[in-house]
């Protein structure tokens, strides 16, 4: 299940980054000049992930800022780790995870 939370994260940052709330965007789309597909998400499913990642960045700002360094900025995690200063790649794999799976259980509960 976590894999699907992942998916939607994706498709949530892309949604974003594509503006948000009202694009009437169907199906798959793909970037401009490119095969390769973009994640499409409805608007109702992006703000449900979007008011999870609300609450987590409530809840733990930490935590917030790591996935919404990996999910709409799209940084490595090396990046990550630099930014946000928790030092290492691995910590900073640790701490995504963490977030995903709160992500996941605040979608699926």
């Amino acid at each position: 299940m976590l894999s699907e939370t992942q998916q939607r994260l994706d498709a949530w940052g892309h949604w974003v980054r594509s503006g948000g709330v009202n694009l009437g965007v169907k199906g798959v789309s793909l970037a401009v000049g490119s095969s390769v597909a973009m994640p499409v998400c409805a608007d109702d499913d992006a703000l449900d992930v979007d008011r999870a990642v609300a609450r987590l960045k409530r809840r733990d700002r930490l935590l917030g800022q790591i996935l919404t360094m990996a999910y709409l900025r799209q940084y490595s995690l090396s990046r990550i780790a630099r930014e946000s200063g928790v030092g290492s790649r691995e910590r900073a794999r640790y701490l995504l995870g963490s977030a995903e799976a709160w992500i996941d259980a605040c979608l699926f509960s």
